[in-house]
């Protein structure tokens, strides 16, 4: 492999870490009453 082809692209290493941060964000808020609004999951109704 050339070494042009073995580098990382930052930028996409940057996004899958925030992308994961907000996972955590989102399911472990601390306490269910304080959770900012656009944050909770949608209501089952199944």
């Amino acid at each position: 492999m050339s070494e042009a082809a073995q580098q990382r692209l930052v930028s996409l290493d940057v996004f899958r870490g925030m992308t994961i941060a907000g996972m955590v964000l989102v399911n472990n808020p601390g306490t269910w009453s304080a959770i900012y609004g656009p944050l909770k999951h949608a209501e089952w109704h199944g």
